[in-house]
């Protein structure tokens, strides 16, 4: 079915496996039943509206609102939002169904649950069973970790994304079952690589890409089970490490050796895309999945289409960041462990959810926000079941009637401005791109832009302990930043100079290592198939697909 986005005007096509999954999910109603509406945003503009709502990288000192103590968070002192400490907002010292409010037919939908939401209190940061790290959001059973998101079970690991299963890493991301990386994007089974990208099992590797199972390689790419290579040619043990103290520590060789590594990826000849051990998969950065479509960063899931990092998950479309055995989603954003749940936000260990936010344990509510183990709820409001199940379908009419049923939660009243979310990640726009689409912007504080105190060391050698009090200004953007103790003495054990941009400019850095999550069709390099690419059909590297990647590479 084609159809143009009621929001850009672009073409776009509803799938006929999309047709299929809306009609499979539904929700009952007594004798009635529910399914979502088909799109009217094109694939694009549905994620960047979802992923308006959510802030990973941004943190703020405030106030809690119900003890007035000190507090980080992820929302901003100037929002108008109640946020509580974690422990506060999960004690039961306050009741959310206290807000709960009939649905006034006479105003929009949209209109009433943005009311709801600045009303009922938020919690400042989202997290489980963390030790000492404070400063994290996305985050559980991690321990001594500072400024990571979207990640589990990881130890001394500082300014990264998406860690699972790490230790003693930093400024790495999609960084899986690693230990002591630096600068790593995208890599498993690591230990003590720096700068690497797109590899696995590597111990030892620096300025490399795309290594399975090599050890001490530099300035390598598409090497299976090598060892002391440089430039991709072999040396001996002696010669590799007299080349490697060329450079060590000190900052201008070392940011030679990282533009040298990005020139020899621009050269590499690349497989298609990052997907492994799968079956029917579209998309990139896909492993042990079977019919997922147009879907990035997901592993060990099935049958989806629009998924954008997805763990164990099934039957979804049009979700992100799902975890754990989701299943039957659609328009979902931040999930553990639910079952039948569409438009919703943060909703976990539930199911049959209907634009529900902040929702844990809970069954058969609508358009309700920070409840906890209830059941038969509309905007926060207990009702019986019978009475339930007879508002929801009137409340659904009217707004089909309004044009808002089907939507996913407007941009417009997102805690979070359009660059302070993740969509300002996946979609990059200026201040005016985004005011064109009338998204929010946050202006800079000037109090992040004081002048830098020191000059940046040349040599790690040259960094006194006494740094870490003093304040450093982006040679990027300008703003400021600190290095902490525990990065100064990383920096130290392995020898790496200290860096002169921040931490969301390394960030920024690191994620111009992958591509848009956009498919192309692009003939083979080769053999000249066609096949679906992130990469761009006017891009310069040479693509090839599985059966010649294997034949070249292997």
């Amino acid at each position: 079915m084609e159809r143009n986005c009621k929001r850009c005007q672009a073409g776009f096509t509803v799938q006929p496996d999309e047709e299929t999954f809306l009609r499979k999910m539904t929700f009952a109603f007594g004798t009635k039943t529910i399914n979502p509406a088909l799109p009217v945003y094109c694939p694009d503009c549905r994620c960047l509206v979802r992923t308006c709502h959510r802030n990973e990288r941004n943190m703020y000192k405030t106030r809690s609102a119900f003890s007035g103590k000190d507090i980080i968070s992820l929302y901003h002192p100037n929002a108008p939002f109640t946020v509580y400490e974690q422990e506060e907002w999960k004690s039961d010292a306050w009741d959310p169904l206290e807000y709960g409010r009939d649905f006034d037919f006479s105003k929009p939908f949209f209109e009433q649950f943005a009311a709801l939401q600045k009303d009922v209190p938020r919690m400042a940061l989202i997290t489980v069973s963390n030790e000492n790290s404070g400063f994290t959001t996305g985050t559980a059973y991690c321990k001594n970790c500072y400024l990571i998101n979207s990640s589990e079970y990881c130890e001394d690991c500082y300014y990264g994304k998406l860690l699972q299963k790490c230790k003693d890493s930093v400024d790495c991301s999609y960084l899986y079952d690693s230990e002591l990386c630096y600068e790593c994007f995208s890599c498993y089974e690591s230990y003590n690589c720096t700068f690497v990208a797109f590899s696995q099992n590597c111990n030892d590797c620096l300025f490399s890409s795309n290594l399975q199972s090599c050890k001490n390689c530099c300035l390598c790419t598409n090497l299976i089970q090598k060892e002391y290579h440089f430039l991709n040619e072999p040396l001996s043990k002696e010669e590799y490490r007299k080349r490697l103290m060329e450079f060590r520590g000190n900052y201008a060789l070392t940011e030679r050796m990282k533009q040298l590594w990005k020139e020899k990826m621009t050269t590499m000849q690349r497989k298609y895309g990052n997907i492994v051990h799968s079956e029917e998969c579209t998309g990139d950065y896909i492993e042990h999945s079977k019919n997922c479509h147009d879907c990035y960063d997901v592993n060990e899931s099935e049958d989806c289409r629009y998924v954008q990092v997805g763990v164990n998950v099934k039957d979804n479309y049009d979700c992100s960041n799902m975890y754990l055995k989701p299943e039957l989603c659609y328009e979902t954003l931040g999930t553990i462990e639910v079952y039948n749940v569409a438009y919703c936000l943060f909703v976990f260990n539930s199911k049959n959810l209907l634009y529900c936010d902040y929702c844990f344990h809970c069954t058969d509510c609508f358009a309700c926000t920070g409840l906890t183990r209830k059941q038969y709820c509309i905007f926060n409001k207990q009702y019986a079941r019978e009475e339930y199940e007879k508002r929801v379908p009137e409340i659904v009419k009217q707004m089909e009637e309004n044009g808002e049923w089907g939507l996913f939660f407007p941009s417009q009243i997102s805690p979070f401005s359009f660059n302070e979310s993740l969509a300002y990640e996946y979609f990059p726009l200026t201040k005016s791109e985004a005011a064109s689409q009338g998204l929010l912007w946050r202006e800079a504080d000037a109090r992040d832009y004081k002048p830098q105190t020191i000059a940046f060391p040349e040599s790690i050698q040259d960094a006194p302990d006494s740094i870490t009090q003093e304040i450093f200004a982006c040679e990027d953007c300008t703003k400021n930043f600190r290095i902490i103790p525990q990065e100064l003495a990383f920096h130290r054990n392995h020898l790496l100079p200290l860096p002169h941009v921040c931490p969301d400019c390394r960030h920024r850095e690191r994620m111009r290592l992958r591509n848009p999550r956009t498919l192309y069709k692009r003939p083979c390099g080769k053999c000249k198939k066609e096949m679906q690419t992130t990469y761009a059909p006017d891009r310069s590297e040479v693509i090839l697909c599985e059966e010649c990647y294997r034949k070249d590479v292997y």
